[in-house]
């Protein structure tokens, strides 16, 4: 019995069994399959293969704070590096695998505050001569796109999500109602997120230019190499995105400072 609680309590198998927990949740619809994505990542990632060979009740405060005080990232990343990592502990203690989970006896928000690097990540709208490129630069198929994108503002998600049914040319409204994450459509990421958007004329040319390529497809924004919707953001990234920023000649920026463009 010694022998099996002590392989009960490795490491390894305790965050196999997270991982588990988590894809019953991504089937009862608890957890979405992008989250889902993530935390597999930082399961099966060369990081935490730091702790699977070491029993649970091994593991001490202090080599977790040495652990985390290792980390260059971003504190969000650390913190979600940790969140299986805390789960595993809970259930290891509830188990009686372990007498404390040590996670609870390190100062987290101090650590973090210490250790984590600032985001690199900048909002670099796009001025109106990069603008100019870049329509200049789309294909036929793509300018729609790219003029209803930065006419709106919309979230990738929320781009791809949309549909015919959500736009009316006559009072010049684009409803956001829904949005999709990594293949699957849910509701906008805040209550805020479902709005109407007043249509200016370069989003109601977008639209009618759109209306001829999509003709038949309840969803207005197609993947032009397939003429089928999008399914992700890295889709639109790597199909159409890439291709046209170099095409413009501009320097490298995600699809997501068309937002920032159209907010500023």
């Amino acid at each position: 019995a010694g022998v099996s609680k002590k392989k009960a309590g490795l490491m390894r198998t305790l965050l196999q069994s997270q991982l588990e927990i988590y894809e019953r949740q991504v089937q009862n619809g608890q957890l979405s399959p992008s989250t889902y994505n993530g935390y597999a990542k930082i399961i099966n990632g060369d990081r935490m293969k730091r702790w699977h060979e070491l029993h649970a009740s091994e593991v001490t405060p202090s080599m977790l704070r040495d652990w985390i005080s290792e980390m260059d990232c971003t504190s969000k990343a650390i913190r979600n590096t940790l969140t299986p990592l805390h789960s595993v502990f809970e259930d290891a203690l509830n188990d009686e695998l372990i007498d404390f989970n040590p996670l609870d006896r390190i100062a987290l928000t101090k650590l973090i505050r210490q250790t984590a690097r600032a985001s690199d990540y900048v909002v670099q709208p796009f001025t109106q001569a990069e603008r100019q490129a870049l329509l200049q630069a789309c294909r036929s198929d793509e300018w729609p796109t790219i003029q209803w994108w930065l006419n709106t503002g919309l979230r990738p998600g929320e781009l791809q999500a949309q549909e015919w049914t959500h736009v009316d040319l006559a009072k010049r409204i684009g409803k956001v109602v829904q949005n999709q994450v990594a293949g699957v459509i849910k509701t906008p990421k805040t209550a805020a997120g479902i709005r109407d958007i007043d249509l200016n004329e370069d989003a109601l040319a977008a639209l009618r230019a759109q209306q001829l390529i999509s003709k038949g497809s309840p969803r207005i924004w197609l993947n032009p190499r397939s003429m089928k919707p999008w399914e992700t953001d890295a889709q639109i990234r790597k199909t159409m995105w890439l291709p046209l920023m170099e095409r413009a000649g501009i320097p490298y920026r995600n699809p997501y400072q068309l937002r920032h463009t159209f907010a500023s």
